[in-house]
């Protein structure tokens, strides 16, 4: 089969799925998201610029409907933990309300 062909029962084809809940994951795809992109070398503003950037569906979706605020904040809590720098650390002490549903 032609590499550019997809086969559904080749167990090593790359598949993403979604899947829906009833909770809110936001918080923790957030982090997770931050995180990886920390070990991979990415400073705050690298990072932030990637939520702003549509390409990116999942972080743009985490602006998108928490805002940057929200963004920001994670940001910040996440690179304390590593004892990483954040430019707007001070600002970003506080979160930010959580949207009403």
């Amino acid at each position: 089969m032609p590499k550019h062909e997809t086969d559904p029962d080749d167990p090593l084809e790359l598949c993403g799925v979604g899947l829906l809940t009833h909770e809110d994951t936001t918080e923790a795809m957030t982090e997770c998201f931050i995180e990886e992109f920390l070990r991979l070398g990415y400073d705050a503003e690298r990072l932030l610029a990637l939520f702003r950037n549509p390409f990116y569906t999942g972080v743009n979706m985490v602006l998108q409907n928490r805002g940057e605020a929200f963004v920001r904040h994670k940001i910040a809590e996440v690179f304390s933990r590593w004892h990483r720098p954040v430019p707007w650390a001070a600002a970003a002490a506080s979160p930010p309300e959580k949207p009403a549903a």
